[in-house]
C-alpha cells in the first residue's frame, strides 16, 4: 500500500552505532529505474528514495542519487565509490559486502501473462515448458530451478512488449512495479490485454544497502 509506505517517512529514525560516525553531511547512493519504488523521473525519485531521503534528513544528512543500470549501480556501491544503493533484497553473498537497513519495501512477485493465455501453476515444475521473460541485472527466484530457462531483455517494458506479441508466455515481476511499467509504456488498450496470476511466487523485502568498504557506513535504518 503506497499510502502506508509514505507514512513511514514520518516515523523514520536512524540509530548510529558510534557517535559522530557521520562527519560529512552529504552521502551519495546509487539508484535505478524501478517505478513506483525508485526512478529518476518520479517525484522524490520514487517512494523508496523518499523514505531514505527523509530518514537521513532527520539526522541532518542530505542524500544525493546517481542513477545507473542495475549491475553497475550494485558494483560501484560495492567497490566503495559510492556509499550504498537502493533497493536490494538480503542475500548471503550480498551481506559479505554490505550493511542492510530494515525493510523499506515489501514486494510480492507474480507472473504476468496475456488474458488470452490460459495459465495456472502449482509449482515451478509447471513452468518448465513456458517461454519466460526476464530483465538483465535481475535475479529471479525461479532461475534456481534446473529446467527453467529465462529469456533476458534489457528492461521490464521490453518484456511486456514481448508478452504482447507472443515472444514470451509469462513475465515474473513485482506486482506494483509491473503495473507501473505497463501503464507508463503501453496504451490503455494494450495494457488491458495483460493480467497476472494471483498467487505470488515470491515475497521480497527490499532494503537500503551500505558498503562495508566505507567505515562510516556502520549505521542502521529503522522504519517504525
Amino acid at each position: 500500500n503506497m499510502n502506508t509506505l509514505k507514512k513511514y517517512i514520518i516515523f523514520s529514525t536512524f540509530a548510529l552505532f558510534s557517535a559522530g560516525v557521520w562527519a560529512e553531511k552529504v552521502i551519495t547512493l546509487t539508484n535505478g529505474e524501478w517505478p513506483p519504488y525508485v526512478s529518476e523521473n518520479l517525484k522524490h525519485y520514487g517512494v523508496a528514495s523518499h523514505i531514505v531521503s527523509e530518514a537521513f534528513a532527520l539526522e541532518g544528512i542530505t542524500v544525493k542519487y546517481v542513477f545507473l543500470p542495475w549491475k553497475r549501480a550494485y558494483a560501484e556501491a560495492e567497490s566503495g565509490k559510492y556509499n550504498g544503493s537502493l533497493v536490494w533484497s538480503r542475500r548471503t553473498d550480498r551481506e559479505e559486502s554490505f550493511y542492510f537497513s530494515d525493510t523499506l519495501i515489501t514486494g510480492q512477485s507474480v507472473f504476468f501473462h496475456l488474458k488470452s493465455f490460459s495459465f495456472n501453476w502449482q509449482s515451478y515444475d509447471d513452468l518448465v515448458d513456458l517461454a519466460i521473460g526476464g530483465s538483465l541485472g535481475y535475479v529471479y527466484k525461479i532461475q534456481g530451478h534446473p529446467r527453467i530457462k529465462i529469456k533476458r531483455a534489457p528492461s521490464d517494458d521490453m518484456n511486456f512488449k514481448k508478452l504482447l506479441v507472443g515472444r514470451i508466455d509469462i513475465f515474473p515481476s513485482d506486482v506494483d512495479a509491473g503495473y507501473s511499467t505497463i501503464n507508463a509504456h503501453l496504451t490503455p488498450e494494450k495494457a488491458n490485454l495483460i493480467t497476472h496470476h494471483p498467487r505470488a511466487y515470491n515475497v521480497a523485502y527490499y532494503q537500503l544497502i551500505l558498503s562495508k568498504k566505507i567505515e562510516k557506513n556502520i549505521l542502521k535504518l529503522l522504519i517504525s
